[in-house]
């Protein structure tokens, strides 16, 4: 069994070895927060229901079911253009605390009912979105699995700002 040792000897091969991981999506979240769900929050625009933001996905008026949108999800970035925008927003909330930089492959097994798709109005920006019908417990499960298979850049937020 032979290790192939990869030796980086400038930053050209480094630009190249991130080419050729394809695509990616990422999202800043303050340090200490949870990469795919948010901190409860009972009013406003922002509320959420078991860790799930009303204004990220379309639920029934009773809020357990989550009803399939391809125009709603959670916010991903796939350009480093997109990914500096997002955080410059975020930065202005996050009033200076440190902000951690969560990222998976798009191509990750991303769990069944799920699906990342293109934001028609914002070039580099993607929705995790729902493309079949559930309870909001199973998107709660679903997205700790996508978390689960997320990588961290610890105080990324440093790198694009």
């Amino acid at each position: 069994m032979s290790e192939k040792i990869l030796q980086l000897k400038c930053l050209s091969d480094v630009k190249k070895i991130i080419k050729d991981i394809q695509i990616y999506r990422a999202r800043p979240v303050m340090k200490g927060q949870h990469p795919t769900l948010y901190p409860d929050r009972l009013e406003g625009k922002y509320r959420t229901v078991k860790g799930v933001r009303v204004c990220d996905y379309e639920l029934c008026a009773d809020e357990k079911w989550v009803i399939p949108n391809e125009n709603m999800g959670l916010s991903f970035s796939a350009t480093w253009d997109n990914l500096q925008f997002v955080y410059g927003m975020f930065k202005k909330r996050a009033k200076k605390k440190p902000v951690d930089i969560h990222w998976v492959l798009s191509e990750a097994d991303i769990p069944k009912g799920l699906k990342f798709v293109a934001d028609k109005d914002n070039s580099g920006h993607y929705f995790l979105a729902v493309t079949e019908r559930m309870l909001v417990d199973q998107l709660v499960r679903k997205l700790e699995m996508v978390s689960f298979r997320m990588s961290v850049i610890k105080d990324g937020g440093r790198a694009l700002w």
